[in-house]
């Protein structure tokens, strides 16, 4: 059984292994088949009536299979990892824990993932492995972003000044319901998956307390750079933030399974919704479908407990008004 821990858990050879793997898949030249998938995903609508546009509902986001879709695409990943080390495991990063003082997390060290873009430079990340400077992580331009130079960007607090607390989480936890028609993403949207991945804003819901976009959507819009666009997973820091989200998943899975077993799967639409987004349907462009991520014990993995939770239950295309 695979273990993903907290990054505040693992041990500097754990830490160093998972790092060296995400830098040899880049140096086999396969990491960058994980960019342009999550980019050509969010490019087709999913229905010929609805706008032609990214930024619309697409087979991964702004819709039901917005967590489905983003765990096999973890599976996927953390498969290729152990290509390299079969002892690796994607760890996740709780940003809640630092929402208090982002900048100062430990994810952004030069240890881990490096810090902040400077303005002198192209926004490019100066520091740790992924830095230009270093000569390990070059990416190709993407002018239609803005990105004519190489290297990896980030705008800490240009879109939004601060990340989601524990309170932001809780709100979701609550949330009774996976999904509602007509599952998208609007703020009126009710359900676990639109407020988890970031669209309930304070336009429909004046229990939340900051501006703008929330949850998932709040921590790409944070980190800016490459993870404001489509090509997010450019920044290894995409994979730690939807571990998370992942995770957040799992605990609110384990919290219907124990407090409301009858209205399983707890997954909605299973049928008659957006193709793509319903219990059977493929989560293009991987062979799994919705049903057969359901259940992570049955995938091989589980996460390490945290106290964030509660004790109750078992251990851009960002953009919102």
């Amino acid at each position: 059984m695979i273990i993903r821990k907290d990054i505040r858990s693992l041990t500097a050879a754990e830490r160093d292994l998972f790092i060296n793997c995400v830098l040899e898949l880049k140096r086999r030249g396969i990491y960058d088949g994980y960019i342009h998938a999550h980019h050509k995903v969010m490019i087709p609508t999913v229905k010929p009536d609805e706008p032609q546009h990214p930024d619309y509902r697409n087979g991964a986001h702004q819709g039901p299979a917005f967590l489905p879709w983003h765990r096999a695409f973890l599976l996927q990943f953390e498969a290729a990892l152990q290509t390299v080390d079969s002892n690796v495991s994607v760890p996740y990063w709780d940003w809640s824990a630092d929402a208090t003082n982002p900048k100062q997390s430990l994810v952004w060290t030069k240890e881990w993932m490096g810090g902040d873009g400077d303005p002198n430079d192209h926004e490019r990340v100066q520091d740790g492995p992924f830095a230009y400077a270093k000569g390990d992580w070059d990416l190709e331009p993407y002018p239609e972003y803005g990105y004519t130079e190489p290297g990896l960007r980030r705008e800490f607090e240009k879109h939004v000044t601060s990340l989601p607390n524990q309170n932001d989480i809780g709100m979701a936890m609550k949330e009774q319901f996976y999904d509602m028609p007509p599952y998208s993403a609007s703020p009126f949207n009710l359900g676990f998956r639109n407020r988890l991945e970031g669209w309930i804003t304070q336009v429909a819901d004046p229990d939340v307390t900051t501006p703008g976009s929330q949850l998932h959507n709040r921590v790409h819009l944070w980190i800016g750079g490459h993870m404001y666009w489509m090509i997010s997973p450019s920044d290894p820091v995409f994979f730690l933030h939807h571990c998370f989200i992942d995770k957040i998943w799992a605990d609110w899975q384990a919290k219907k399974q124990k407090n409301d077993p009858k209205w399983a799967p707890w997954y909605a639409p299973i049928n008659g919704g957006p193709p793509g987004h319903n219990y059977n349907d493929k989560l293009w462009p991987f062979p799994q479908t919705v049903r057969a991520v359901m259940d992570i014990t049955a995938l091989g993995y589980q996460y390490e407990p945290v106290s964030l939770f509660q004790p109750s239950f078992p251990k851009s295309p960002f953009m919102a008004q």
